[in-house]
């Protein structure tokens, strides 16, 4: 009887003990599981774990560095353009005929008043004959007037009329002589001549081109510039001109005319420079490069590794005392590998070019190579 009177009263403790701990807020199930889980690890419940189950603490960020340096840049101007003959003409002829010599070789450089064909001239010939021979009759027969007219024996509109018939025939020589150096054609100016397209015996009409003539040791770059950059081009200013048929080579040219007016469908203003060719590497229809040069100034500069975008805003991670800092820029003229930075650093700064994607403002970072500053 005593022995069912201690088991009840044992029980109702158990159960005021549960009812307590329920109370309480504290899980009987996680406090048993606590300590069986003590009872297998042999640490008490409540100590901390042992050592060798600690999570390491994250180092510094590897990362590599360079310099941010002031470099001299110009707000250049850049157009394409193409190479044009400063002068250029289609030799033809005024007259028609046939082609009776051909007096140059294609391609050949001539200088101004080089015969270049001669027409057949027999007719021409003939002409100038008989003019002449009529300018002789009628200066003889002026002078007999003359002489009849001292002595009072002839009238003076007789003689008038003898005056007036010489001046006729001196007109016919010069009007046949004419023509007939005409049947002779000659270079207008100094240049280089390309390919004939007649032969020897073809016949020909007034205004045919015959062959043509380029003056190409002084070449005029022809290039256009948006309207808005009129302003920042003069006559007499300097531009640079590179082709791509030419590689590594720039040459130099001078503004030598600018059109009045803006091209209503381009919006952009007409430019002429002169470009000596006296080499005659260059020939006319190239095309090229022209790069306006403007007026040079300080600038600061990064590499463009250096540049990180974040939506619409960039940024640039700065190195100091171990710890990188974020800072805001604005950026300014790319060059190859580099980006002109007009607000944010200074030069000097040391930027952190690789390892800048994985950063935040403030994190501890180790810097493992430093470029050095490239101008």
């Amino acid at each position: 009887m005593k022995k069912w009177l201690f088991l009840l009263l044992g029980a109702a403790l158990v159960a005021g003990a549960a009812y307590g701990l329920r109370q309480s807020g504290v899980d009987l199930a996680a406090l048993v599981g606590l300590q069986t889980t003590a009872a297998v690890t042999g640490n008490q419940v409540g100590q901390p774990p042992a050592q060798g189950g600690a999570r390491p603490a994250r180092g510094p960020s590897p990362v590599e560095t360079a310099r941010a340096i002031t470099s001299q840049l110009s707000d250049d101007i850049a157009a394409i353009g193409t190479l044009l003959a400063d002068e250029s003409v289609a030799i033809a002829p005024e007259t028609s005929g046939r082609i009776a010599r051909v007096l140059f070789e294609e391609g050949a450089t001539v200088a101004a008043g080089t015969e270049l064909f001669k027409l057949d001239a027999d007719l021409a010939n003939a002409a100038l004959a008989e003019a002449k021979a009529r300018l002789e009759l009628a200066e003889a027969n002026f002078t007999r007037n003359q002489t009849l007219r001292k002595s009072g024996n002839v009238a003076q509109s007789t003689f008038d009329a003898a005056l007036t018939e010489r001046e006729v025939a001196r007109t016919a020589v010069e009007s046949a002589e004419v023509l007939l150096n005409k049947l002779t054609i000659t270079a207008p100016f100094p240049g280089m001549l390309g390919f004939r397209t007649v032969s020897e015996g073809a016949y020909v009409t007034a205004g045919t081109a015959l062959v043509q003539l380029d003056k190409i040791d002084l070449l005029q770059v022809s290039f256009s510039v948006p309207e808005l950059y009129q302003a920042r081009i003069a006559v007499g200013q300097k531009v640079e001109v590179t082709a791509d048929a030419l590689p590594g080579q720039t040459f130099t040219a001078t503004v030598s005319a600018l059109d009045p007016s803006i091209d209503v469908n381009g919006r952009a203003l007409q430019v002429r420079a002169d470009l000596d060719n006296s080499s005659f590497i260059l020939r006319p229809g190239l095309l090229v490069r022209i790069a306006v040069k403007g007026e040079p100034r300080e600038a600061v500069v990064v590499p463009e590794a250096a540049i990180v975008q974040r939506g619409e805003d960039t940024f640039i991670y700065t190195v100091s005392d171990s710890k990188a800092a974020e800072v805001k820029v604005r950026l300014g003229k790319r060059l190859p590998g580099r980006i002109e930075v007009t607000q944010g650093i200074a030069a000097g700064d040391e930027v952190v070019t690789a390892g800048n994607t994985r950063l935040s403002n403030g994190a501890a970072v180790e810097v493992v190579s430093t470029a050095a500053a490239v101008e």
